[in-house]
């Protein structure tokens, strides 16, 4: 009789008991279903190409290998340009007089690329030496926009590097270096979260070339790659399938994550010193991706989780991915602001 009434009593508990384990089953499966087919081991594309912008704004140098590091590739946008109004303040490189930047081009020399030589058609060689950043001016805060003070440390390479640069531009200028404590994918302006703490872009920039290439055949331009300033340019993947790669390995060693979509700014407009408005307008218009913001994005930022080395043809194998069945690839958490 007892147990009578307790059943009575619990009879829906008891009844629910099956379709809760049965629920819990299917749960488990569709978890180790999605390890298995997201946790993957397979290989998607190759390097193509390779660029490194030791000064931030100027032409790439294409290279046929190089170390990228936890902070990012070495030496990749350590240096960049600033105007004096009269305090220090970011130049805009995407229109006069910061678009003649990309007029300059660079190259190492010596036997261990830490002496960095920069020209210009028409003025001498500006040669600028790594191995002696410590012993530099120490800078702190960068205004940018209503951010009046970006409190990080800057190191000011030194009145030659001042005077050549602000001949070429025009202006009174400032060249000023980012110690590599920092990562090289930081920008030369603070990016600020609701807390108003800056907020770094991970180090490494990737774009595919299949991506690019249907981008141009829908928007019937020829957008160049040198434009959109990757690090890692893929050949052999599939249009757009970038955006979902989470982790991948390139080469041995080298390990990156995805963290979000780049969204493209106006610098892209820029190209030997001239403007083309096209060419954002057609990544706005024909673009593969938009963040949060519904910003245009084009190429993706990766982080660093193991460093190694490069080299144009690597292997890259795809470690993780996220879900195909997502409305969007992962992009830039939506508390990020970009002044």
């Amino acid at each position: 009789m007892i147990m009578l009434e307790l059943m009575k009593e619990h009879y829906k508990t008891l009844i629910s008991v099956p379709f809760l384990t049965m629920n819990c089953t299917l749960a488990l499966i569709e978890t180790i279903q999605r390890y298995y087919s997201f946790n993957k081991r397979e290989e998607v594309g190759l390097v193509s190409e390779l660029f490194l912008a030791p000064v931030r704004s100027t032409k790439m140098i294409p290279l046929d290998c190089w170390d990228i590091l936890v902070n990012g590739l070495k030496h990749n946008k350590r240096i960049a340009v600033y105007k004096k109004d009269p305090v220090i303040a970011r130049i805009a490189s995407n229109m006069e007089p910061g678009c003649r930047l990309s007029l300059i081009t660079s190259r190492f020399v010596g036997p261990n690329e830490e002496d960095l030589c920069l020209s210009l058609d028409g003025h001498p060689d500006l040669c600028i030496s790594f191995s002696n950043m410590e012993s530099k001016e120490r800078i702190f805060g960068i205004r940018y926009k209503e951010v009046e003070n970006d409190k990080r440390e800057y190191l000011r390479i030194g009145d030659e590097a001042d005077e050549w640069m602000s001949k070429i531009l025009g202006i009174p200028v400032t060249v000023l270096h980012v110690p590599e404590t920092k990562l090289s994918g930081e920008p030369n302006y603070p990016i600020y979260v609701t807390n108003s703490c800056p907020a770094p872009v991970p180090p490494v920039h990737i774009i595919s070339i299949s991506t690019l290439e249907e981008m141009n055949e829908k928007s019937g331009k020829n957008v160049e790659m040198e434009r959109l300033r990757p690090n890692i340019v893929v050949k052999n993947s599939e249009s757009g399938a970038e955006g979902f790669w989470k982790v991948i390995r390139i080469g041995d060693q080298l390990e990156l994550e995805q963290t979000f979509m780049n969204p493209r700014c106006g610098v892209i407009n820029v190209l030997d010193g001239k403007m083309n408005t096209g060419v954002y307008d057609a990544i706005y218009r024909h673009g593969p991706f938009r963040d949060t913001r519904n910003r245009p994005c084009f190429g993706s930022y990766w982080k660093v989780l193991r460093p190694g080395k490069v080299h144009v043809g690597d292997k890259i194998v795809l470690l993780k991915s996220v879900e195909k069945n997502i409305s969007a690839p992962p992009y830039m958490d939506e508390s990020y602001v970009i002044g």
